[in-house]
């Protein structure tokens, strides 16, 4: 999952029921582009990870959907791996998982 999708999606999981609204993706979500903003969601939205209700032209508030937390879960276990494997490697390369 790319960057943006993934940041937009772990942010509006970890509010839950409550929604995530514009001011929260641009304030944890640093140089963040509207339009960019507003494209992921969309497309989040479309594949059914996360529901969207327009307050005005600009203002919304983005829940989360069954799919997008089971997406949230699988994608924190793939990044979780990766890091553990280049932990593990660092670890050889540096003779320390011999000790």
């Amino acid at each position: 999952m790319e960057e943006l999708p993934w940041k937009i999606l772990n942010l509006v999981a970890k509010r839950g029921y409550i929604g995530a609204t514009r001011e929260d993706f641009f304030r944890e979500v640093r140089g963040v582009v509207y339009d960019a903003l507003e494209r992921a969601i969309l497309a989040l939205q479309d594949g059914g990870y996360v529901s969207v209700e327009w307050l005005s032209d600009s203002k919304f508030l983005v829940y989360i959907t069954d799919k997008g937390s089971a997406e949230v879960r699988e994608e924190y276990e793939r990044r979780l791996k990766v890091y553990n494997e280049r932990i593990a490697t660092q670890k050889s390369k540096a003779g320390l998982d011999k000790v």
